[in-house]
Parts: C-alpha cells; sequence; structure tokens
C-alpha cells in the first residue's frame, strides 16, 4: 500500500541507498514497516536508525490525503511505469510525486537542458529555440523549471505541443519561483510536474543539487545552454557523465560571464549544438520512428519582460571564492589535519572559509583535510542523511572548495595561482 512507500522514503535518517537495501532484502515497503529491530538490522549489526521503529502512520497518511485532494500521483520504485533509467542510477528516489500524465520516458528520446537562472538575452533566446526545436523533432524535454534558462526552454518545447517534465526541488503543489504559476499548470496540461518532494515541501537551496541526479537520469543527454563556470549546471553536467549520458553544449559569447561554463565544457570534448536537430540526430538510430528532422521553425522572440530580467554584458555575477593564501602552521599544531602534500600540491586552507560555510558544508569538507574520501566514507564519518552530504558536496564544488574525482571521490580543491 502506497501509506507504507510513503512513511519509508520520509524515514529520517535513512538514505535512498539504505532503502534499497532494505528493500532488497525485506521484499517491500510493508514488510519494512512490520520488520522489528533485529530483522531490520543489516549483515554488519550496525544500529537500526531511530525513525524506523516508529511505526506511525499519521504523517504518511496526511501526504497521502493531500495527494488526493490535490490530484498529485505516487509512483514506487516498484510500480512499472517508474523509468529503469532512473532506477539504474546508485541512489534513485524511492517514492515520485507528479502531477499531470507521465510520458513513457523509457521509450522516449529523452533530452535535460539546463542553465544558469541569471541568462543573458542571448542564452534566453537559444534555451526558447532549442527547446523547440528538440521538441519539434519528437524529443521530450526536461528540465528543472527554475528562472531563466529552465523556464525558457520549457517554453519553448511547449510551443511545438510537445509533452515536457519539469523536475522540482520542492513539492509539486508548492508554484517556484512564484513567477512560473502559468507555465506550471501548461506543463502539468501537456506533460507533467515531478519530485521526490511530498506536497507542500518547500523550495530549500539544498533540494535542487539532489533534484539535478533526476534531471540527467530520465534523459539519453544533457544540453547546458547557458552557465558561468561555478554552475549547478555544470554539476548536472558531472552527473550525466557519471550516468553514461551524452552532454552537448551551446558556443557560448567569449568574454562573456555567463558562458564561461560553455566554453570550459568545449574544451573538455561536449558535443556543440547549434540547433536541435544537432541533438536529436545522435538518436534517429535508437527511435526512428519518432525522431525526424523538421527544418522549418517558427520564429523565436522575447517578450520585453523576459528582455529585462536578461543579465546584461556589463552586469557583474556573484563574485567567484577568495583566492586564499596558505597558513603557517607549526609541526605541533594538532588541531587540523594537513592534506597529504606528496605531489607537492597546494589545497585550500579550510579553516579561513570555514565562516562562510553552512553546518553541513563544514562536516562535509571537514572530512576531506586528510585526504580524498568516497562519499560513503563521509556520509558514514558524518553520521548525517545522504541527501544533506550530496548537496553539501555539490554547493563546495560551486564554490570552488572541492573537486569530485572518478568514483564518487572528492578531494579539496587546489588553491589559484
Amino acid at each position: 500500500m502506497l501509506k507504507y512507500w510513503i512513511w519509508l522514503s520520509t524515514r529520517e535518517g535513512v538514505s535512498n541507498v539504505q532503502a534499497l537495501s532494505l528493500l532488497s532484502r525485506l521484499g517491500s515497503a510493508a514488510a519494512i514497516y512490520q520488520a522489528d529491530e533485529d530483522a531490520l538490522k543489516d549483515a554488519d549489526g550496525r544500529p537500526v536508525p531511530a525513525s524506523l521503529l516508529d511505526k506511525s502512520l499519521t504523517g504518511a497518511e496526511i501526504i497521502l490525503q493531500q495527494c488526493y485532494q490535490k490530484n498529485i500521483h505516487v509512483m514506487t520504485i516498484q510500480d512499472a511505469q517508474y523509468p529503469a533509467r532512473l532506477r539504474a542510477i546508485s541512489d534513485p528516489p524511492i517514492v515520485l510525486y507528479y502531477k499531470g500524465v507521465f510520458p513513457a520516458i523509457d521509450t522516449s528520446p529523452v533530452i535535460a537542458m539546463v542553465g544558469t537562472r541569471k541568462a543573458s538575452a542571448y542564452g534566453l533566446m537559444q534555451a526558447k529555440r532549442l527547446g523547440y526545436q528538440v521538441a519539434k523533432s519528437g524529443g521530450i524535454v526536461v528540465s528543472g523549471g527554475a528562472d531563466g534558462i529552465d523556464t525558457m526552454c520549457l517554453t519553448g518545447a511547449l510551443t511545438a505541443d510537445r509533452p515536457v517534465v519539469a523536475v522540482l526541488g520542492c513539492g509539486v503543489d508548492v508554484v517556484y519561483p512564484a513567477g512560473n504559476r502559468v507555465l506550471f499548470e501548461d506543463i502539468a496540461a501537456h506533460g507533467c510536474l515531478l519530485s521526490e518532494y511530498p506536497p507542500q515541501t518547500p523550495a530549500l537551496g539544498s533540494h535542487f543539487p539532489v533534484r539535478n541526479r533526476i534531471i540527467s537520469a530520465l534523459s539519453l543527454g544533457v544540453v547546458v545552454v547557458e552557465a558561468p563556470k561555478r554552475s549547478g549546471a555544470l554539476i548536472t553536467a558531472n552527473r550525466a557523465l557519471e550516468q553514461g549520458r551524452d552532454v552537448f553544449t551551446v558556443p557560448g559569447n567569449v568574454g562573456t560571464a555567463t558562458c564561461e561554463g560553455n566554453i570550459q565544457l568545449l574544451r573538455e570534448g561536449a558535443i556543440v549544438v547549434e540547433d536541435g536537430w544537432d541533438i536529436m540526430k545522435e538518436y534517429v538510430h535508437l527511435y526512428p520512428e519518432l525522431v525526424s528532422h523538421q527544418p522549418k521553425t517558427i520564429p523565436m522572440q522575447l517578450t520585453p519582460e523576459q528582455r529585462e530580467s536578461a543579465v546584461k554584458s556589463t552586469d557583474k555575477l556573484p563574485p567567484r571564492p577568495k583566492k586564499t593564501q596558505k597558513k603557517e602552521t607549526s609541526p605541533a599544531s594538532t588541531d587540523t589535519k594537513v592534506i597529504d602534500k606528496s605531489e607537492n600540491r597546494a589545497y585550500i586552507d579550510v579553516q579561513e572559509i570555514l565562516g562562510a560555510l553552512s553546518p553541513d558544508e563544514k562536516a562535509a569538507i571537514g572530512q576531506l583535510t586528510s585526504g580524498e574520501k568516497h562519499i560513503d566514507q563521509i556520509i558514514a564519518a558524518t553520521q548525517l542523511p545522504a541527501a544533506r552530504i550530496t548537496s553539501a558536496l555539490t554547493l563546495l564544488q560551486i564554490k570552488g572548495y572541492v573537486c569530485a574525482l572518478p568514483g564518487k571521490r572528492f578531494s579539496l580543491a587546489e588553491k589559484q595561482s
């Protein structure tokens, strides 16, 4: 029954990975709910999270009632329509909530389109144009529903009268940003609003980096339309590469801060995109009956409001993290561990940036002062939920304090010379 799935998905301190392990052993959410403490222990005999011993279903029943009242559908990881692409990643959500009609993800050419909230007029126009062209050529556009590039990609795709998917970092009944109310209504009528968060969950900053893994996992490829060098869109691109997806990027205006991430992706070998067909032609062999070249396109224009909201070339983006200087430390000092300098590299000084970090970010970066670590080691050492650590590490990457390494390992970033 759905109430047991919602109960499981809302257990404090139980990550998606842990929930999947329990499902593998016990078979169903109802069986996990009915299990006692001994049955819930894993082979290593680690303590069972207290939340799994709380058998109250009140919270789950309230969420389920809200879903019925607001016409929100609930999908579990064991449902047939749950996308196999999403199920295959290491930490898929065990419950999804959606409004509208959920498209056939696994039998469709789904393309993720992402970028900065503070986009230039050039970026907004490219996003709207590419969204339309990808949809017109047979693709389903998935994006995040944020201001800027996300909004324009989805708007362009809806113009082609094709389904779209907006993956939210809040409940699907929460309109964030507030100005997208009409857009979200259109999406629910021609596709779906999707989230792993229950109804009425607010749009917290920590939710969005976690949300991005769903955007990339649903897709065959991710298009970075416009993004500065330190951008969540680039983190999404990295997640896409980890998941075996293609990464595309639009040539950016050289010298424009909002396009620095695009230039970086081009250097790293991303597929160059000039129009929507550059993306869709990569998947003709997989979907010959769905994908076709549509050379005729309607003119794309920005509204006066969209032009007014665009970042001007003279506008300054938020400052990058200040370059730090290595502190002289006494050999006798034992306050913090020093990362291995065997390769003669200079890493950031954690002590100098602690004041600018959240508690979760401090906990995560504190585990890296002794050297690189796997994400599972960081989660185990901090005793924080996996979603919070994933979010903290993502934000630390965006700020330039942490680097992601192959195999889900992380290290402190090197100082900029």
